[in-house]
This record gives structure tokens, C-alpha cells and sequence, in this order.
């Protein structure tokens, strides 16, 4: 009877053991698991990080071209302004000639410059009103790109217009050669440069870029 006792105090002692040494293992099993986890939502903080910082830059560069865009209207529109100046002194100057009894040669010579000088100020008007069209293309097309896009899922498309279409839209405009993205860019008859986007409008950039 004894011996019996003894045995069974053995018996639930091993299983006791077996017992401790299975949850040691559960438990160092778990605790493995959960570093696992934590590593790789560290790697996924670092990517995410990484992605957000990739944005804010794409951020700040359409921000600066936006500004250089606006720079360059705010430019042709006070360009504009004068010529509209010019015209008025120019009517002024054909009434008084005309008041003074100025010859009908004289006259008609004059009356046809101012002719010409509505013409010129027409035509910058139209190619300020396109500059401006084109620059709030321009930023609608900046906020698409700096969208940021799902892992995997890279942005892809042309990154200019067919050539009918640029043969259209820049007409006589002077080829001066391509950029880092293979975008043929022009020169406008008054010195400015762009390239023509996948929409069909001009995008004026920066001549040293």
C-alpha cells in the first residue's frame, strides 16, 4: 500500500512536470509571436512613413510651379495692361492729329498702326486668357499626381500630347529640345517655354529647368 502511494506522488509529479514544460513552451511560443508582429508593424511604420514624406515633397514641388506659373501670368497680364496704355495714346495722338489738320496720308497711316497696335493687344489678351486656362490645368493636374496611389499600384500614363495634337496647339512655336522625361518642349514667340500635356494644353516651366 505504501509503495503505492509512492508511486502514485511520482506519477502526478512527471505529469506536473510535463504540465510546467508545456507552458513554458506556449508561452515563449507566444511570446516569439507577438515580436514577430511588432517587427513587422515597425517595418510597415517606416514604409508608411517613407510614402508620406515621398508625397509631401511631390507636394511642395507642384506648389512651387504653381507659383512660377501664376509669377509668369501676373507677369503677361501687366505686359497687357501697358499695351492697352500704348493703344489709348496712340487714339489720343491720331485725334489730335486729326484736330490739327494732318494730312489723309498722314491719317490713314495712323489710323492703321492703332489698327495694328488692337491687334497686338487682342492677341496678347487671347494668349493671356490661355496662359491662365493652362495654368489651372496645370494644378488640377499637379493635385491628380500627387494623389498618393496604393502600394503596387505606381501611377502610369503618357506624360505629353500626341504629336498631331502638339503640332496643333503649338503651331509655329520653335522646337528648342526635350527634358528628363522625354517631353518635347517649345519656345513661345515671346520667350517663354513649355510642353504640351497628355490634355492638350501647354505647361509653362521654368527656362533653366
Amino acid at each position: 500500500m505504501f509503495t503505492l502511494m509512492i508511486m502514485s506522488v511520482l506519477v502526478l509529479n512527471t505529469n506536473a512536470q510535463d504540465d510546467s514544460k508545456k507552458e513554458k513552451k506556449a508561452k515563449k511560443a507566444k511570446t516569439e509571436k507577438a515580436e514577430k508582429k511588432d517587427k513587422k508593424d515597425d517595418k510597415a511604420d517606416k514604409k508608411s512613413d517613407k510614402k508620406e514624406k515621398k508625397s509631401d515633397k511631390k507636394d511642395d514641388k507642384a506648389d512651387k510651379k504653381e507659383k512660377a506659373d501664376k509669377k509668369e501670368t501676373k507677369a503677361d497680364k501687366k505686359e497687357t495692361k501697358k499695351d492697352k496704355k500704348e493703344l489709348k495714346e496712340d487714339v489720343k495722338e491720331l485725334k489730335a492729329d486729326k484736330k490739327s489738320g494732318a494730312s489723309k496720308a498722314e491719317l490713314k497711316a495712323d489710323k492703321k498702326e492703332v489698327i495694328e497696335s488692337k491687334k497686338e493687344v487682342k492677341a496678347d489678351k487671347k494668349e493671356v486668357k490661355s496662359d491662365v486656362k493652362d495654368l489651372k490645368s496645370t494644378k488640377k493636374a499637379a493635385d491628380k499626381d500627387a494623389t498618393v496611389l496604393p502600394a503596387g499600384k505606381a501611377k502610369a500614363g503618357p506624360v505629353q500630347a500626341s504629336k498631331s495634337v502638339q503640332n496643333k496647339v503649338a503651331d509655329d512655336d520653335k522646337v528648342i529640345g526635350k527634358d528628363a522625361k522625354n517631353r518635347t518642349i517649345y519656345e513661345g514667340p515671346r520667350g517663354g517655354q513649355y510642353y504640351i500635356n497628355p490634355n492638350g494644353n501647354k505647361t509653362y516651366i521654368k527656362k533653366d529647368n
